[in-house]
């Protein structure tokens, strides 16, 4: 049986979630800037309500994926560092013969 590993894709995808997260990590600044930018049309703040209750909502949900992303990279880079592991371990044996 083997194993085929693409650290240039194993790599790509950390490096993707890492960028999500800190897409993630970010987003609260833009929470102000979107609720800065919902005036009260007409004089009624029922759109501003709406986009204020909808920020308080998707941030728990943007906080539990931003975890969830979170703890993907790090399984994403266990799995690089051991097979990188694995790698340089295989070699030096076979040096050894």
């Amino acid at each position: 049986m083997s194993v085929k590993v693409s650290y240039d894709d194993l790599g790509a995808l950390s490096t993707q979630l890492k960028s999500i997260i800190d897409e993630f990590e970010h987003a609260g600044n833009r929470r102000r800037d979107l609720e800065g930018a919902v005036d009260r049309p007409y004089e009624l703040g029922d759109l501003k309500d709406a986009a204020h209750d909808f920020e308080g909502r998707w941030d728990d949900r943007r906080k539990r994926l931003m975890d969830s992303c979170k703890g993907l990279a790090e399984h994403v880079d266990g799995v690089i560092e051991g097979f990188q592991d694995f790698d340089e371990e295989a070699g030096n044996r076979t040096g050894e013969r």
